[in-house]
C-alpha cells in the first residue's frame, strides 16, 4: 500500500517520531564514539595518535557538507534524502567493519559522517514542515535529546562491545545492522512529502544564496558561528586546564564527561519544554545571556573543584538550551527552503567549531585559560547583539 504523498502539520505519529529519534541516536553515536576509541584504533592499525586523530578532523570537515542535505531535501524531498543518507551511512559502516588499512577505515568513516550530515537537515525539515510552529520547539527539542542519549547509551554500549570483543568489527557491525533496519523503517513508516519547491519559480541551484539574502537567516548564521566558536574555546582545552591547575586524573576527566551527558540531556529537554512557551527568539537570547555570564566567571574557579564543577555543568546546560532553541526559530524563516536554511545553520556550527578548536589551544598556551573564558564570553555577547539587532521572530499565530 503506498504511503500518503503529504503529511499535514500535527499528524506525526509517536512511532514516526520514535523512529527518527533512534535514527539520530545511531548517527550521533557513530560520531561521538570515535573519541574514546582513538587510542584503541591507533593500536589496531599500528599508527600514532596524531595520525589516527585525522578521523576527528575528517568527521568535522564532512559535517560542513550538511548544506547539500538541505538542498537535496528541498529539491527531491526530505524522506528521499533521509533514505539516501542511510545508504551512505551503511556503506561507510561496512567499510569500517572490514577495512584492512587505516586509509580505507578513514574513507569509511568519512562516509558515515556524510550520511549523518545529509540526514540531519532533512530530518529537521521534515519534522518542521509537519509540526505546528506553536509546538515545534517541543518536537525538535525532543529529537535533539539524541545528542546526549548517544553519549549516555550509544557510546557506552559501543565502547563496551569493543572492550569485550577486542575488535572494532563488532561495534561497526551493530551500527551497520541499525542503519539497515532504520533505512527499512524510514521507507515503510515515514510518509513521503512533496518537495517544498513544488510549484515554486525560484531556481533551485541558487537556493542557498536566496536564503542568505534574508536578514533573519544570515543573522542566525552569524549567531551560531559565534556561539560555537565561543564554546569550543572552552571545550577544546578544559581537560588540559584541569590537569594543569587542578591536578585532575583521567578518571576525574571521564567522570566530568559523563556528567556532561546528563547536562546535555537537561538542556535539550529544557528547550523542548520551555522554548514554545517563552518564544523561540526569547529562549535563545536568555540562554545566551546566562552562558556569557557563566563563561566569564569560570576561569576564576581555577583550583577550586567546589566552584568549578557547578559552573562548568551550568555552562553546558545553558549552551545546549540556547543551541537547541535556535532550530525551531530557524525552521520558519524561509519555509519554501526550510531544508537549505537548517543546513546552513548546521554548516555555521561546523565553521565555528573548527575555528574555535584551532584558536583555543593557542590562546591557552600563550595567555592562560582566563583569556579563553573571557574571549568566549565576549563572543557569546556578540551573538546576543546579533540576535537583538538582526533576528526577528515572525508572528505565527
Amino acid at each position: 500500500m503506498p504511503v500518503p504523498e503529504h503529511t499535514a502539520p500535527g499528524q506525526l505519529t509517536g512511532l514516526q517520531i520514535t523512529l527518527m529519534l533512534i535514527s539520530r541516536i545511531t548517527l550521533n553515536t557513530s560520531f561521538r564514539m570515535i573519541y574514546p576509541l582513538l587510542v584503541f584504533l591507533a593500536q589496531d592499525f599500528a599508527i600514532d595518535l596524531q595520525t589516527v586523530s585525522l578521523l576527528v578532523t575528517m568527521q568535522v570537515g564532512v559535517s560542513l557538507l550538511s548544506p547539500l542535505g538541505g538542498v537535496l531535501s528541498d529539491m527531491r524531498g526530505e524522506r528521499a534524502t533521509m533514505i539516501s543518507a542511510f545508504l551512505i551511512f551503511c556503506s561507510g559502516t561496512l567499510c569500517c567493519m572490514l577495512a584492512p588499512s587505516f586509509a580505507l577505515f578513514l574513507t569509511g568513516y568519512a562516509l558515515t559522517g556524510l550520511g549523518a550530515a545529509l540526514y540531519q537537515p532533512a530530518l529537521q525539515s521534515y519534522l518542521s514542515a509537519r509540526t505546528d510552529y506553536a509546538r515545534r520547539g517541543r518536537v525538535l527539542g525532543l529529537i535533539e535529546t539524541s545528542w546526549a542519549l548517544s553519549a549516555l547509551l550509544g557510546v557506552t554500549l559501543m565502547t563496551y562491545v569493543v572492550q569485550i570483543s577486542g575488535t572494532r568489527a563488532a561495534a561497526f557491525a551493530i551500527l551497520l545492522s541499525m542503519g539497515f533496519l532504520l533505512l527499512i523503517g524510514t521507507r515503510m513508516i515515514v510518509p513521503a512529502g512533496r518537495p517544498p519547491f513544488h510549484g515554486a519559480h525560484m531556481p533551485r541551484r541558487w537556493s542557498g544564496m536566496i536564503a542568505l539574502s534574508q536578514r533573519n537567516v544570515w543573522g542566525v548564521i552569524l549567531l551560531l558561528t559565534c556561539l560555537l566558536w565561543a564554546i569550543e574555546l572552552i571545550f577544546v582545552v578544559y581537560a588540559g586546564w584541569l590537569q594543569a591547575d587542578f591536578g585532575a586524573t583521567t578518571e576525574q576527566l571521564g567522570f566530568i564527561f559523563g556528567l556532561l551527558g546528563f547536562v546535555e540531556l537537561g538542556g535539550s529537554g529544557g528547550s523542548a519544554l520551555l522554548t514554545d512557551r517563552l518564544g523561540k527568539r526569547r529562549a535563545v537570547l536568555l540562554g545566551l545571556v546566562a552562558l556569557a555570564i557563566v563563561q566569564a566567571v569560570l576561569p576564576f574557579s581555577a583550583g577550586n573543584w567546589t566552584l568549578f564543577l557547578p559552573l562548568f555543568l551550568l555552562m553546558g546546560l545553558c549552551f545546549e538550551f540556547a543551541l537547541i532553541s535556535t532550530f525551531p526559530l530557524l525552521s520558519e524563516m524561509v519555509p519554501s527552503m526550510r531544508g537549505t536554511v537548517l543546513a546552513l545553520g548546521l554548516a555555521a556550527m561546523g565553521i565555528g567549531r573548527v575555528s574555535g578548536s584551532l584558536l583555543g589551544p593557542f590562546l591557552w598556551r600563550t595567555y592562560g585559560f582566563i583569556v579563553n573564558g573571557l574571549l568566549a564570553s565576549g563572543f557569546v555577547l556578540l551573538s546576543v547583539m546579533i540576535g537583538l539587532l538582526l533576528v526577528r521572530e515572525e508572528d505565527q499565530a
